[in-house]
C-alpha cells in the first residue's frame, strides 16, 4: 500500500508540475485514492496490480511531459513574446483541439510559430491523458470494473490522442525545416 501511495503522490506532483487546468491534480488524487481504498480493502491482488499500472502510467506520462518540456526549452530564446497563432490564444479543451485541427499556417511560418503549435497540442495531450485516467479510475470506483470496449469516451480519447500526436510531429518537423539554413537557386551550393 505504501508503494501505491508513493506512486499516486509522484503522479499528482507531475500533474502539478505540468501546469494543467486548475483542479486536475485534485480530481486525479481523489479518484486514485478512492479507487485504492475501495478496491484495496476488498482485493489484495488489486493493490499490486494498481501500483503496477500506476508505475506504467507514470513512465508514459514522463515521456509525454518531457516532450512538452523539451518544446518549452526550445522556445525559451524566442520568448517573452509569444508566437502562438491568434486563432489558438485563450483556447482550451475541445475548442483548442478543433482550432488545432483546422489550423492552416503559411508555408513560410517561422520555427517558433510551429513550436508554439506543437507545444499547445502536446499540453492538450497531457491534459487529455490525465482526464482519461481520472475517468477510468472513477469507473472502477463507481462500477467496480472497467471495460474499455464499452466506453465511447476512451475510444474517442484514443482517436483524439492520435490526432494530437500527429499535429505535434508535423509541427516539430515544420519547425526543424523552418530553422534549417535555406539556399536559393542562385547560391554557389547549387
Amino acid at each position: 500500500m505504501e508503494a501505491m501511495s508513493a506512486s499516486i503522490s509522484r503522479l499528482c506532483q507531475m500533474v502539478h508540475d505540468a501546469g494543467l487546468r486548475p483542479g486536475t491534480e485534485e480530481r486525479l488524487q481523489v479518484v486514485l485514492l478512492e479507487a485504492a481504498r475501495a478496491r484495496g480493502r476488498l482485493d489484495d491482488s488489486f493493490v499490486s496490480l494498481f501500483d503496477e499500472v500506476l508505475v506504467g502510467f507514470l513512465d508514459k506520462f514522463t515521456i509525454v511531459k518531457k516532450l512538452a518540456d523539451d518544446l518549452d526549452v526550445r522556445l525559451q530564446p524566442t520568448r517573452p513574446g509569444s508566437a502562438m497563432p491568434a486563432t489558438l490564444n485563450g483556447l482550451y479543451g475541445d475548442n483548442l483541439f478543433d482550432a488545432l485541427v483546422a489550423l492552416r499556417l503559411p508555408a513560410v511560418a517561422p520555427e517558433n510559430v510551429h513550436l508554439e503549435v506543437a507545444l499547445a497540442a502536446q499540453r492538450l495531450a497531457q491534459q487529455d491523458t490525465i482526464d482519461i485516467i481520472t475517468h477510468v479510475y472513477a469507473q472502477i470506483v463507481h462500477k467496480d470494473y472497467y471495460m474499455q470496449e464499452e466506453d465511447d469516451r476512451t475510444l474517442a480519447f484514443l482517436d483524439r490522442r492520435a490526432t494530437l500526436d500527429g499535429i505535434v510531429q508535423k509541427h516539430v518537423e515544420l519547425a526543424a525545416n523552418a530553422a534549417a539554413p535555406h539556399t536559393s537557386v542562385g547560391d554557389p551550393a547549387h
